[in-house]
């Protein structure tokens, strides 16, 4: 076997820094040079300094649609005063009603719908026109409008065709809804209670100043206002209550004087509301006793006199019970109350106004 050649010993390792690094090239400096100092910026190079651009105006936006409940509301054919009726809203009383074309309660002389009938006189004033058309063969078709005005003033008029030979057969029946009308200025309240108001103001006090004791109608609270327009001289241009709780143009209201509002003068002749009225106060005089005096649900009567710095109200009324009403007393009597003493319930004070404020004719049915 050939002996094995002997390798070179491997070379003495050394500790010294500079053979550590000999291989290696030598790194270039980190540092960078100072920048040039900055040159004067001259004058023509400089760049103009431009303004943002100004915004152009805002695209216009899309008016609002109409609404079509307002577009769907027909007028009502009577005439009417020069005045524009606000647009029907969903706040008014007058609304779509069932007709119920069943039993024919068209036909009948004073003709409502049966959800109306039991409302009539309460809550609503109705009247109604008729008119008839002859046709070939003898036929005649007579048609019907129906005016039914709410609280509110606004009212809903109906309109029926049927033939008078068979009124069930191919009957017609349609409605339609007036919003309420537009608030009277200063000038038309005035021109009514001259035409109105004046008028029943010296019946009323006619009658409480007299010695015999009068009752009107029913002698009820409600009954002496209605019986006092029926009686006047122009009667058929006055509009009539609605039930007892709607008079005409409302010219005061006080809600337990929490909210008192007032378009116009209270004066004579006026008719006043009170709706579970609760008066608390004092009595004029030395003695200034207490009083309590509660109206019950609702009581109505004519205005005599208005003090407007005592917030006092002189009333012509019939048909008080309890304490209010005078011993002995059976007719009209007067009576006073202090509006500021009002601790709960409302009072409204009403101006009576012609047909034509709400575009009825002279004279309806």
């Amino acid at each position: 076997m050939p002996p094995v050649p002997q390798r070179d010993a491997a070379p003495a390792h050394n500790d010294s820094s500079d053979d550590m690094y000999s291989a290696s090239p030598p790194r270039k400096s980190l540092e960078r040079p100072p920048p040039p100092p900055p040159r004067e910026v001259e004058q023509d190079d400089r760049v103009p300094f431009m303004p943002p651009a100004p915004r152009g105006p805002a695209p216009a936006r899309e008016p609002p649609r109409q609404s079509l409940d307002v577009q769907q509301v027909a007028t009502v054919s009577r005439p009417s005063m020069d005045q524009s009726r606000p647009a029907a809203g969903h706040d008014q009383i007058a609304r779509d009603i069932d007709l119920n074309p069943g039993p024919t309660w068209w036909t009948a002389a004073q003709p409502l719908p049966p959800s109306l009938q039991a409302r009539n006189g309460n809550d609503i004033l109705s009247e109604s026109e008729e008119s008839s058309t002859s046709k070939r063969g003898g036929r005649t078709t007579i048609s019907k409008d129906i005016y039914v005005l709410y609280l509110d003033y606004s009212q809903t008029v109906i309109t029926a065709r049927y033939d008078s030979r068979d009124p069930t057969e191919g009957v017609s029946l349609e409605q339609r809804h007036e919003p309420p009308p537009p608030k009277l200025r200063q000038e038309p309240l005035e021109a009514y209670h001259l035409r109105f108001g004046a008028r029943i103001a010296e019946l009323a006090s006619s009658l409480g100043n007299s010695k015999k004791d009068t009752l009107l109608g029913d002698g009820s609270p409600a009954a002496l206002p209605t019986e006092l327009l029926k009686s006047l001289p122009n009667a058929p241009e006055a509009l009539l209550p609605i039930g007892s709780r709607a008079y005409g143009a409302m010219i005061y209201t006080n809600l337990a004087n929490a909210s008192i509002t007032q378009h116009d003068e209270i004066r004579p002749g006026d008719i006043i509301t009170f709706r579970n009225a609760k008066f608390e106060g004092k009595h004029s005089g030395p003695i200034h006793s207490k009083y309590k005096l509660d109206l019950g649900p609702g009581h109505v009567g004519i205005v005599g006199e208005w003090d407007g710095s005592k917030k006092k109200v002189r009333v012509w009324e019939q048909g008080l019970e309890g304490e209010k009403g005078k011993k002995g007393k059976k007719g009209v009597e007067g009576g006073s109350y202090r509006l500021g003493d009002l601790k709960s319930g409302e009072v409204r004070v009403w101006r009576v106004v012609g047909r034509e404020w709400v575009g009825w004719e002279q004279g309806g049915n």
